[in-house]
């Protein structure tokens, strides 16, 4: 199954919505993706950015916690 790391994952780390908006220019996803349904947690932690880790450890984190 894909996790799927979604804004409230960020928020919950206390990203702001600007950056994160920046971060998307360019990659294959989109920030609408990730407002709109989400992006792959593989994706995130594939692009070897810090922070896009975070995400997608959290993201995962919560998907093993309601299974």
């Amino acid at each position: 199954m894909t996790v799927m790391a979604r804004l409230e994952h960020a928020r919950a780390l206390g990203y702001c919505a600007r950056g994160m908006r920046r971060w998307f220019e360019g990659r294959s996803h989109t920030w609408a993706e990730f407002v709109e349904r989400g992006v792959p947690a593989d994706w995130l932690r594939a692009t070897g950015d810090a922070m896009a880790i975070r995400v997608a450890n959290l993201a995962e984190r919560e998907a093993e916690e309601s299974s």
